[in-house]
């Protein structure tokens, strides 16, 4: 029995009073009002104090105030997932009802298409949102902050831009969402609806999960970065215990570890994120290719180009980044700061002297020798770095990968031509008159 609520005594089964009735409602209020403040990513210490991951990055300097709340109160939260689902409805109705003013620009089954890429890239959105938020309630990040220090300060957008660079945005945004949508505004309004959506995704939500991604990259680069410092140093400026050589593996092991557990868990929004570059790639193509076909539209020929540039350019950065660290772990070029390249340089005669020795906790300097080569052979056998389930991301995959992504985009190309009424002799007819255009112009310039 509850004796602060005498009205839970089941034996009692006289009617409810209406000061019963009050201190219920009361209670089921606070049980409400409890629920709702629940923040996932603040536990408790087993300690008893009280730990927040939004508090503990911005003392760090990884999230200014602005940026915190906007992640806290808008992308992980609900009115986020609602921003979301409401621009899903809108693409969705778009694909099933495509506007002929629009069509008579890229074509009706081109309409229809790009209306579907836009909500399979909403999806893609919502997914890598979610995974960005398990990851930062995940025992892999909270462990791996700890080895921040709080030195460098990751300046993001929305800390860091004014009022007047925020309408500039918007402004861009707007137009390279609106004009092409233009054409339907005044024959049906869910058009308008779903350019205003749209822009507030694009300029507020999307970047929403791409924060978590630089937090987790810039984490990945200052834990290798303490490692590499330790092995430059050397072993004749340890200041630990235990011998440098066996010290360093033990911590090479933890390092792997760490990496391959957060990494693992950034896949989750890494991969939708990229999957979205890829689409909304593909939508500037077929934006493209049918607007210069259908109705030798310019703006809508460019914005379609646009998106290709900006999207291609955006999956090679992101690689590269996660490449980046890989390559701080494994790269054995002589002029490059890495923890492979620095145990090398540590080969050939000992550097330390009697008093280094001692303080590296060795006895003989065959013995530091041989702790040593066990160090480089054990960093040769395990490949550190970033894992995207099993395969390392290194500079090497990376070209495979670009080959192997332009032989399946001309593959595409081929099939966007045969299957969304884009005719490649109307195509070569546009870029044999447009080359004729040019070329007068210059021979008329050179006359």
């Amino acid at each position: 029995m509850n004796q602060a609520f005498p009205l839970d005594d089941t034996s009692d089964t006289k009617p409810l009073t209406a000061a019963a009735l009050c201190l219920r409602s009361w209670e089921y209020s606070l049980m409400a009002i409890a629920a709702m403040a629940y923040d996932p990513l603040r536990v408790e210490d087993p300690k008893g104090a009280e730990l927040c991951v939004w508090q503990e990055l911005e003392e760090k300097r990884l999230l200014g105030p602005k940026t915190r709340w906007w992640l806290q109160h808008f992308c992980f939260a609900r009115p986020g997932s609602l921003w979301a689902l409401a621009t899903l409805a809108v693409c969705i109705y778009c694909t099933l009802h495509p506007n002929e003013g629009i069509a008579n620009v890229m074509g009706r089954k081109v309409t229809c298409v790009v209306a579907g890429m836009f909500s399979l890239a909403t999806v893609s959105a919502m997914c890598a949102a979610r995974g960005a938020s398990s990851l930062l309630q995940s025992d892999a990040f909270r462990e791996l902050l700890q080895y921040e220090q709080g030195g460098t300060s990751l300046d993001h957008r929305f800390d860091t831009e004014s009022i007047m660079q925020l309408f500039r945005r918007l402004v861009t945004h707007g137009l390279l969402l609106g004009l092409p949508l233009s054409p339907a505004f005044s024959s049906d309004p869910i058009y308008l609806l779903a350019w205003l959506l749209l822009l507030g995704f694009v300029v507020f939500y999307i970047p929403g999960y791409s924060i978590p991604r630089a937090l987790v990259l810039h984490l990945s680069r200052s834990l290798v970065e303490q490692m590499m410092n330790d092995i430059e140093a050397g072993p004749e400026s340890w200041k630990g215990t235990g011998q440098f050589w066996q010290v360093m593996t033990q911590k090479h092991q933890q390092m792997d570890r760490l990496l391959e557990t957060a990494w693992t868990l950034a896949m989750w929004f890494v991969l939708p994120y990229l999957a979205n570059n890829v689409i909304v790639g593909l939508i500037g193509l077929v934006a493209c290719l049918s607007a210069v076909v259908t109705s030798q539209n310019a703006f809508v020929a460019f914005t379609g180009f646009f998106l290709i540039c900006a999207n291609v350019f955006s999956f090679a950065q992101r690689l590269s980044e996660m490449a980046g660290v890989t390559k701080m772990c494994m790269s054995t070029r002589a002029d490059t700061r890495s923890i492979l390249s620095y145990a090398i340089g540590k080969s050939g005669p000992s550097p330390c002297t009697e008093a280094g020795l001692q303080r590296a906790g060795y006895s003989s300097i065959a013995k530091e020798r041989s702790d040593h080569a066990r160090f480089l052979t054990y960093l040769m056998a395990n490949r550190a770095g970033v894992e995207m389930f099993g395969v390392l991301i290194d500079t090497q995959l990376i070209a495979r990968f670009v080959f192997q992504a332009t032989t399946g985009f001309l593959a595409l190309l081929s099939y966007m031509l045969a299957n969304l009424d884009i005719r490649t002799e109307d195509l070569l007819v546009k870029f044999e008159g447009t080359g004729t255009y040019f070329s007068d112009i210059v021979h008329v310039q050179w006359r």
